[in-house]
């Protein structure tokens, strides 16, 4: 019997290497999209590790507010010393760019009722809404 001769330069007979270009375009576009998913989910996260301490960082200057008030004596010039206080913060202090307001109102005295009612709000940074704490303090 005679011999095959097989030309290795015949297309049918050749074994296939590397990817198409289509293959390629492909798994880029699938490598594209699921980068840029990543990247938008690591955006929200940041942003909302942002707001989370602004948020906490405006509860914290409230509350110092209110437990300076707490403790502050005597009683009878709470109104007069904190009532309608406004500050601001600036430069490079950890609070800079935050705002609080103080609102201190005085029940009584009556026979039934003497209270001091303490608002602070807290502005800044982005916080919507502001934050609003308030404490009623009874006569001592």
């Amino acid at each position: 019997m005679g011999r095959i001769l097989v030309d290795p330069d015949d297309t049918m007979t050749r074994t296939r290497r590397g990817f198409s270009l289509a293959e390629v375009i492909v798994a880029m576009t699938i490598l594209t999209t699921s980068l840029l998913g990543f990247a938008a989910i690591a955006q929200k996260f940041t942003r909302s590790n942002s707001d989370v301490l602004s948020r906490t960082m405006g509860s914290e200057i409230a509350t110092a507010r209110i437990e300076q008030i707490k403790a502050a004596r005597p009683y009878a010039t709470l109104v007069a010393t904190y009532n309608n206080v406004n500050e601001s913060w600036t430069g490079t202090n950890a609070w800079s760019g935050f705002s609080r307001r103080t609102l201190v109102t005085r029940t009584g005295p009556t026979a039934t009722a003497d209270y001091v009612t303490v608002t602070v709000i807290v502005s800044g940074r982005a916080l919507n809404p502001v934050i609003r704490r308030t404490t009623s303090i009874a006569a001592f």
